[in-house]
């Protein structure tokens, strides 16, 4: 049995939200009031691939929305434990943007919390796709300059107007640390979390030589350490293409579930790593960083992208990237080379 099917089990009368039951949600939605009257449940589906939540659009009569639920378990991985609060944090995160116009119009709006059957109620945008088939295009497709230049705008707006002494309202540290275990630890542990040959023949040896090389092993604890100490600026925290939307409207950002107050290097460091992953060319990242514009480190900038690339490559959170002959491996020395001379140059070179 999982532990998603022990959870329910153990609290048969939680809300837990299903997308092929319309009764229950027809009838917890009429419970939060978030029905208008007369309104009617059409159907139902599952909004988008993410990882952590149950993510539903819920078409009615009248309109479309997302629900959102957080389980103490990760939605895709129902064996993995998850911070059961998590929809508590994504709420305060939502509260504390929705000042800022560089952010809050670039984000969907929280229209409503249901604090106890940790869901949340957001503003659908219909017709918006994220960008994770940059990842099977494996550079083919490039991003566009406007795109580069709005993702860089959200950050650097969030990071500004947040930049101050830790909010400890917004530490987040029990997600910092889920996130912490299968960025620098899990990876490097002594099983490999996937079949990495799988993904591409002879994939595993590379990581093992990865595993063994000390100094490496170092460099990446010291970048955990760092990554678990607050900092001046409120992150989003999984700042990547699943978390970007092209809409009709222009890219849009979701799901910040994972962000804390902390250093905005990693924030940057995430979407230059993913830049790589999605086989975008250098100047893709060049462009990023000077649109961005706020002095950085550009150290904790490699370090926190070349950790980032080798968890996504030999970790548990896979990417959709096509089984490859040779992409995987390359990037992985590439992101080595990036840990160790502390150049984010380096992932492309």
């Amino acid at each position: 049995m999982s532990l998603r099917e022990d959870w329910i089990r153990s609290r048969p009368d939680f809300p837990w939200l299903q997308v092929d039951d319309l009764a229950g949600l027809r009838a917890y939605l009429g419970r939060a009031h978030w029905l208008k009257p007369g309104e009617e449940v059409r159907d139902c589906e599952h909004a988008g691939d993410g990882n952590m939540n149950l993510t539903l659009r819920v078409r009615t009569d009248r309109r479309s929305f997302i629900l959102k639920q957080a389980r103490p378990w990760v939605e895709k991985y129902p064996d993995i434990a998850a911070p059961w609060e998590r929809s508590r944090f994504e709420q305060r995160f939502y509260a504390r943007v929705a000042g800022i116009p560089g952010v809050a119009s670039r984000m969907p709006e929280l229209l409503g919390r249901d604090p106890e059957a940790r869901v949340l109620l957001l503003e659908d945008l219909p017709d918006a796709q994220d960008l994770s088939p940059l990842y099977a295009e494996a550079g083919r497709a490039q991003i566009a300059d406007a795109e580069i230049d709005e993702l860089a705008a959200y950050l650097r707006a969030l990071h500004d107007a947040t930049d101050g002494p830790p909010d400890p309202e917004l530490a987040n540290r029990d997600m910092r640390a889920l996130n912490h275990s299968h960025i620098y630890e899990i990876p490097l542990g002594p099983e490999a979390p996937v079949d990495l040959d799988a993904l591409e023949p002879g994939l595993a040896r590379t990581a093992d030589e990865l595993r063994a090389d000390a100094a490496y092993r170092r460099a990446v604890a010291e970048t955990g350490e760092r990554y678990l100490q607050d900092g001046p600026c409120l992150l989003h925290g999984d700042y990547f293409p699943g978390s970007w939307l092209r809409s009709r409207h222009g890219l849009r950002v979701i799901d910040p579930e994972f962000g804390f107050c902390g250093d905005p290097e990693f924030d940057v460091g995430c979407a230059a790593a993913h830049l790589a992953l999605a086989g975008q060319e250098p100047e893709r990242a060049l462009r990023f960083l000077e649109s961005y514009g706020r002095a950085l480190e550009p150290r904790w900038v490699a370090r926190f992208a070349a950790t980032e690339v080798m968890r996504r490559l030999i970790g548990v959170a896979q990417l959709p990237i096509p089984p490859s002959d040779g992409f995987r491996a390359e990037l992985l020395d590439r992101s080595r080379r990036a840990m160790i001379r502390e150049r984010l140059e380096e992932l492309w070179k």
